[in-house]
């Protein structure tokens, strides 16, 4: 009984997730969707990688070894605050930790593009 309990099992969820899943979906219906009923997709707010996209990255590859290192460096001496505090210093070492730790880990190209309406300084132009 067990052993057959096992065998449903396993050919149930080969047949939702695994091999046989394709067998399933050829089963189950088509649903037919106007296509007036999805937004048209403007092309133009796409424009692709570019330069700032490849700059984004090369700067999250050199930052990402440094995030690990300093939030690494932030979490001993957090614990080490909480204990020698006995456990009283907890918001201090919690901070100590999210010094380290918080923050963008990931630079994307719309983080280095210039917001339009701003200098260079992130000061509002007239």
């Amino acid at each position: 009984m067990y052993a057959r309990t096992i065998a449903l099992v396993m050919t149930m969820t080969l047949l939702a997730t695994g091999t046989l899943s394709p067998v399933v979906a050829q089963q189950a219906t088509k649903l037919d969707v106007a296509s007036d009923t999805f937004p048209a997709v403007d092309e133009s707010r796409y424009r692709g990688p570019d330069f700032y996209d490849l700059g984004a990255t090369v700067i999250t590859a050199a930052k990402t070894p440094l995030n690990i290192l300093l939030c690494g460096v932030g979490g001993v001496l957090g614990a080490g605050l909480f204990a020698v505090t006995l456990g009283s210093g907890y918001k201090a070492a919690t901070h100590v930790v999210e010094e380290g730790c918080r923050g963008p880990w990931i630079v994307t190209g719309n983080d280095l593009r210039r917001a339009q309406g701003h200098d260079s300084y992130g000061m509002s132009s007239p």
